[in-house]
């Protein structure tokens, strides 16, 4: 067995230049008892929901125990996972770069046959580990629960609920190693960091319908056009197309991803009748409820625009990554050291 894994650690070293890199930033970080403990406190609170789950009385309704395990992923999950992870993955990355070069350590590992590429994918992979060691072993408890628990486990349901989480993970970790690199200190990485991550959280959709109403109020482009751009901004905030995407999974039938991307507006009716049938291509009805008349969406037949579909989304997710690295590496590279 430990021939085996020396094995596999002897062809990962041969086959890629940032390995080493990543070894190195995975066994550094993990010494780290701040890290550590804000591990475990964010290892109990995802496990809370799944908890209460487990320890529910045993008269439930085989209707609730069909679709609780959905219910506790969109009420409680899809929150802990875009508020809390962002806060690991900066605790854990926010001094990747920044840290090594304001200690000279920096040089020194740039004098050894790595170049700033390496350092930086290097980096990114292992505090993608580090990072991900906590969160799939909360993950895989959480499943756990949820299987014991009198609720249906659906494990294809779970499955897709874990990769989205990880994908998201990833996303962050790009994020916060880049802002490391670009940055000359460790409180300028910190404090960059944390605007993106609140700016992501709760400014992007903001920004998305302010590039609305410019488009309305300055340009003049109203109805189905306007809210085409105002859609695409939206899905293009890693935290907006994380949660569309869970959404989208946790719903039923063909309607599932039209419904998810619906529920991302907060409109007049006329608008959100213009949004469901000639941006979703949806069937706009109107219901009563106790609060009034509301808009819903109901599937048209057909898919949701490819542009706006699942694959789209779950794929901007990961260029992300690519753009986060492509900056950091541009940065890192042209910066005197």
């Amino acid at each position: 067995m430990a021939s085996e894994k020396q094995g596999l650690d002897g062809a990962l070293l041969e086959t890629f230049d940032w390995y080493p890199v990543a070894k190195k930033e995975f066994r550094d970080a993990i010494r780290s008892k701040g890290l550590w403990i804000l591990s475990f406190l964010f290892t109990a609170l995802f496990l809370l929901p799944a908890g209460r789950a487990l320890f529910l009385g045993e008269n439930i309704r085989r209707d609730v125990a069909e679709v609780g395990m959905q219910f506790f992923i969109s009420s409680a999950y899809l929150n802990i996972v875009t508020l809390l992870v962002p806060i690991i993955v900066i605790f854990a990355a926010y001094a990747a770069v920044s840290e090594e070069r304001v200690s000279g350590s920096l040089k020194v590992l740039l004098s050894l046959p790595f170049s700033r590429r390496d350092v930086i994918i290097g980096k990114v992979v292992g505090r993608s580990a580090v990072v991900g060691v906590p969160l799939m072993i909360a993950i895989t408890l959480t499943g756990v629960f949820f299987a014991i628990s009198q609720f249906q486990f659906k494990f294809d349901v779970f499955a897709w609920f874990t990769l989205f989480t990880v994908a998201f993970t990833l996303v962050m970790v790009a994020f916060v190693v880049s802002i490391s690199g670009a940055m000359s200190t460790n409180l300028r990485s910190l404090a960059g960091s944390g605007i993106v991550y609140f700016y992501l959280s709760f400014g992007w959709n903001s920004l998305a319908n302010w590039i609305g109403d410019l488009l309305a109020d300055y340009l003049g482009i109203t109805g189905a056009l306007r809210w085409n751009v105002v859609l695409f901004v939206k899905l293009l905030s890693p935290t907006q197309a994380y949660k569309t995407l869970t959404n989208s999974m946790l719903g039923e039938g063909s309607g599932a991803a039209t419904t998810a991307r619906y529920s991302m507006f907060r409109q007049g009716p006329e608008s959100m009748k213009t949004i469901c049938a000639d941006v979703l291509a949806g069937n706009p009805k109107t219901v009563q409820s106790m609060f009034g008349n509301r808009t819903v969406c109901e599937s048209g037949g057909s898919a949701v625009p490819f542009y706006f579909s699942d694959p789209a989304v779950f794929l901007s997710l990961f260029l992300w990554i690519g753009l986060a690295a492509a900056i950091s590496y541009y940065t890192f590279d042209r910066v005197d050291l």
